[in-house]
């Protein structure tokens, strides 16, 4: 019924004509109907499994160790070969019982783990995890695998600040990098770059040198990844640079305008390099990547964060915000992302500069006419962009 609403609505458009509607019933009918399983045999294996799952915890203690083993790795056989079986006769979803069969290989690891008094602190379950579940994604191609493996990366991520060394994080940087360049699809593109971005912030711990500009390194060190992008990536991947570099500049305004960094040196031959780096950023998008040139606002922080009062980042802040708006309304391109770090910069400043010398009302107050004055500049703009008389 659903097929002939649709027929029925393209030929009143004017897409198909008669015969083509015919042809395409025609074919759809002579398809195989995907079979489904009886409902009473879902409930039946629902109980089934309850049951199973419930003997098995009750006699749990007495059961030696290899049989506890033997019986995880059974469970996750079945529920693969129950995905193997979904898939070839189309009933169910496949990537269900293969992901219940990714959580007994997990339960495996953890019982044998416990069975011979392992340790459990370090991070080989996420790392069998996330290996098992970039097999999966790249086998079977489907989302829930790449959510599941972006989830084992950050545990691998968090679990590795005290003890990961170069060869671990090598192998992840490795393991990130080909899922980033072997994978076509958008949320795996966007994974991938999160996991390496934090693979950079890692280096924090690694290496036995206070820096507070790691980020602004690792940011810049990504846009070499665009060499090896698709325009479709990196179409895909800017806004993710241009927010994350903005909320870079919006935490440093915060802790310089806050704090009084004296548990960290800053370094001034570093921040001069960064400066020097910066430039070149500039000059690589101006030629190439265009729209990523707003990175090069970065340059300046490691020179910056040595003004007490923060006026210079607040300054830098302000002027990005306003010409990235500025730029991209004369461009007509979205300006949802500038607004945004615009106001988070505005909230920064307040709280630094002005929030002992305001009460809560006049605070909200001085937003909202802020607001108002923007909105007003840019339909100002936009009837001056469109000829209107004013």
């Amino acid at each position: 019924m659903e097929l002939k609403r649709k027929l029925k609505r393209w030929q009143e458009e004017g897409l198909i004509d008669q015969v083509t509607a015919e042809k395409i019933q025609a074919f759809e009918q002579q398809q195989p109907a995907p079979s489904k399983l009886p409902l009473l045999l879902i409930i039946g294996l629902i109980f089934f499994s309850l049951a199973v799952f419930s003997f098995i915890a009750a006699n749990w203690q007495m059961m030696p160790a290899f049989a506890k083993i033997g019986l995880v790795l059974l469970l996750m056989w079945l529920f693969y070969g129950f995905g193997q079986l979904a898939e070839r006769k189309q009933f169910s979803r496949p990537h269900i019982f293969r992901l219940l069969g990714l959580a007994m290989f997990g339960a495996s690891i953890i019982v044998t783990i416990q069975t011979f008094h392992l340790s459990l602190s370090t991070s080989v379950l996420g790392w069998a995890l996330f290996l098992a579940s970039l097999a999966h994604h790249f086998y079977w191609k489907h989302v829930a695998y790449a959510i599941v493996a972006f989830f084992f990366g950050l545990q691998i991520l968090s679990t590795s600040i005290n003890f990961i060394g170069w060869v671990e994080w090598l192998a992840f940087v490795a393991a990130a990098f080909a899922w980033f360049y072997f994978n076509r699809a958008s949320v795996v593109t966007v994974f991938s770059w999160l996991l390496l971005f934090g693979s950079g912030l890692m280096l924090w711990p690694l290496v036995d040198y206070e820096n507070m500009l790691w980020p602004i390194w690792t940011l810049f060190a990504l846009v070499g990844l665009l060499f090896l992008a698709t325009l479709e990536k990196e179409k895909l991947l800017r806004p993710f640079y241009l927010g994350i570099g903005g909320l870079q500049l919006i935490i440093y305004l915060a802790i310089r305008g806050e704090a009084e960094l004296t548990f960290i040196d800053l370094n001034l031959a570093e921040s001069i390099a960064l400066l020097v780096v910066a430039a070149g950023i500039f000059a690589l998008c101006f030629f190439r990547f265009r729209p990523l040139i707003w990175l090069a606002a970065l340059g300046p922080i490691g020179l910056l964060l040595f003004d007490d009062t923060a006026i210079g980042l607040a300054i830098l802040a302000e002027l990005t915000g306003l010409a990235y708006l500025a730029v991209a309304h004369r461009r007509d391109e979205p300006l949802a992302l500038g607004f945004v770090y615009f106001i988070l910069v505005q909230f920064v400043l307040y709280f630094i500069y002005a929030w002992e010398r305001l009460d809560m009302s006049l605070f909200f107050l001085v937003g909202a006419l802020l607001l108002f004055a923007l909105s007003g500049i840019a339909w100002w703009i936009n009837r001056k962009k469109a000829g209107v008389p004013t």
